[in-house]
């Protein structure tokens, strides 16, 4: 059975890794991403905050070592569910079983005056170049705004808040 993951980022890693642990070898899974590597939420705050450095926390895909799984990284172009089959810039994958776990895009864009302005960390590069301005700020006064809800790792918020605070 070939399987294809679209998205490599919780679930799509959760999942290639468990059917690795249970079919192993005998799996045909691949993996696909267009990114590098994998960065958990909370280390960006770690780089943000001059607490490690931005190599020490990405996870590169290419270290993926997975029986059975195969990690492509390529941009996807077009996904047909029904047939089970992805064209990307590195060419057409189909599989008997199709999984897309995406995630979400973030939009700073959407609220005015953000990228113009402001920062964000939900992106890790945004979050890594913040090392730099929180590097130069001598004091002030921080807002750290929540633009609308539902939104990403609502934990996040309130540690950067008292980070930045401390």
């Amino acid at each position: 059975m070939r399987v294809l993951v679209l998205g490599a980022g919780f679930g799509g890693l959760e999942l290639s890794t468990s059917l690795s642990e249970e079919f192993g070898d005998e799996l045909d899974l691949v993996l696909i991403d267009q990114g590098e590597g994998f960065v958990f939420g909370f280390s960006k705050l770690d780089v943000m905050f001059g607490r490690a450095p931005a190599a020490a926390v990405v996870h590169p895909y290419r270290d993926l070592a997975k029986p059975g799984v195969r990690f492509v990284q390529t941009t996807i172009r077009s996904i047909d569910p029904t047939a089970k089959r992805v064209e990307t810039d590195s060419g057409v994958f189909e599989a008997d079983v199709m999984v897309i776990a995406l995630g979400a895009e973030l939009d700073p864009a959407a609220t005015p005056g953000l990228v113009e302005s402001g920062h964000e960390f939900y992106t890790v590069p945004a979050a890594f170049a913040l090392r730099e301005v929180l590097a130069r700020f001598d004091g002030g006064r921080v807002v750290v705004g929540v633009t609308s809800t539902p939104f990403k790792c609502p934990p996040a918020p309130s540690e950067a808040a008292l980070l930045m605070h401390e």
